[in-house]
């Protein structure tokens, strides 16, 4: 699976990939959550965007075993579906804005979300800037997504059939390499559907699950028209928005890194979490 997936990328995406990835820094907020329980008594290590009570999730590496994450739960019994957030490449510090707009939204609308850190456990400080490290991750990244997925799945207040992925730019890549319906995955856990924000897209993709892709036509990053040019859109919807760069939905971003634009636009945002949110709703009736 690995493999191939990695044969991909450096077929179609590495003449873009390192710049496509990045998110850069920018202003971080403050989220709060109840403490949930621990899954382990291993040290836990994350990302320090993060000040809430955090878990070890064990995961399938020879080298690391557990990655780190933040649970975030509505009030009341649930069980709730729930989403995987799978930040960029610059690791979750960088996309801390984005996990507090899309809280805000989830939680009230009683949906759980697991802010998932592959890189700090791993000594990690981000894979933009390293091209090997950047697209070696994508084998650990994927098998993580699993590893989350599995562990939310045992927990009496998530509903473990209507569990989702949803990732930005390197980390929507990554969630769209866990359910390419071209690679033989029998014993990954199951995905309820994918919400990809600003990925690069392949145009012989095949989705297995619902899979949602929002992304700007003026993202000089992650091309809109690659989206658009998937070849087969069973089980996928695209939407482009006509304004937007990449990393759309960072509050506050504006910014140049590695020559290219990424600007917040708060229409985008709003539409995008709009339509995140109902595709949930939808599939977890």
């Amino acid at each position: 699976m690995v493999t191939y997936y990695i044969r991909k990328i450096l077929l179609f995406v590495f003449p873009l990939c390192l710049a496509a990835c990045a998110t850069g820094p920018h202003e971080v907020a403050t989220a709060t959550t109840a403490a949930p329980e621990r899954a382990s008594v291993e040290p836990v290590k994350m990302g320090s965007g993060y000040p809430v009570a955090l878990v070890n999730i064990p995961v399938n590496d020879a080298n690391t075993k557990f990655v780190s994450a933040a649970l975030f739960e509505p009030t009341g019994p649930g069980p709730f579906p729930a989403v995987v957030i799978l930040s960029g490449c610059a690791g979750v510090n960088g996309d801390t804005s984005v996990v507090v707009g899309v809280n805000r939204g989830y939680l009230a609308k009683g949906i759980a979300t697991l802010v998932l850190d592959s890189f700090t456990p791993r000594g990690i400080a981000e894979v933009c800037s390293d091209s090997e490290l950047l697209m070696s991750s994508f084998a650990f990244r994927v098998k993580d997504a699993y590893a989350a997925t599995a562990w939310l799945g045992t927990r009496p207040e998530i509903d473990s059939k209507h569990i989702f992925l949803q990732g930005y730019s390197h980390g929507a890549m990554t969630a769209i390499a866990a359910i390419d319906a071209q690679m033989p995955l029998p014993d990954h856990p199951h995905v309820a559907g994918v919400i990809a924000y600003y990925p690069y897209c392949w145009s012989n993709s095949k989705f297995s699950v619902p899979t949602i892709i929002l992304i700007g036509q003026k993202d000089d990053w992650t091309p809109a028209d690659q989206c658009s040019g998937i070849t087969d859109k069973t089980n996928v919807e695209i939407t482009v928005y006509p304004n937007a760069m990449h990393h759309f939905a960072a509050l506050g971003m504006d910014m140049t890194y590695l020559g290219h634009h990424l600007l917040y636009d708060a229409e985008a945002t709003n539409d995008g979490q709009r339509r995140a949110l109902a595709f949930i709703q939808s599939l977890s009736k």
